[in-house]
């Protein structure tokens, strides 16, 4: 019986060995099949939509993080969510917390959302330097679920949607 297994067990290790099938590829920047940068706004993914960050740098008129919440297609689509406000945390690279509350920005600036909900929310970031290299992570409901969401490396600058 023990003889008749070692040609069983042989043949199945030199199938093995010879698998033509090439090995699993490992993408660090772009890990499913779409950029996580689009014009000055880095993107993450928050459950099936995206989560765009960018920055609003102003002298006059204070600093700003604004969040945009849309859809994967191509081209993007607003994406309103059952959100009032929700908060976040900014670390920058010498390690200090920023505490964020992010508001929805005022109508006209995301029309098209219905009363009670929000695609487009805006914080007040008077500590943020251009220079800066942020992670800023938060955790909303998504599809009800929390979903957490990380911006990992970004700078206000690169990102900036308006400087002044």
């Amino acid at each position: 019986m023990l003889r008749s297994c070692i040609p069983v067990v042989a043949l199945a290790l030199c199938g093995c060995l010879n698998d033509p099938k090439p090995a699993p590829t490992a993408f660090k920047s772009d890990p499913h099949g779409h950029s996580h940068e689009r014009d000055k706004m880095l993107i993450e993914d928050a459950g099936r939509y995206h989560a765009a960050l960018t920055a609003h740098l102003s002298s006059k008129d204070g600093n700003e993080l604004d969040i945009f919440f849309e859809t994967i297609d191509n081209p993007p689509k607003p994406v309103p969510l059952p959100i009032v406000k929700f908060a976040a945390t900014a670390k920058t690279a010498t390690g200090e917390e920023h505490q964020l509350a992010f508001e929805p920005t005022p109508l006209e600036e995301r029309k098209g959302d219905p009363e009670g909900k929000c695609s487009h929310f805006v914080a007040k970031a008077g500590w943020m330097k251009a220079e800066n290299v942020l992670t800023v992570t938060t955790t909303v409901d998504i599809d009800g679920k929390p979903t957490a969401i990380a911006w990992k490396n970004f700078n206000p600058k690169k990102y900036a949607h308006h400087e002044d």
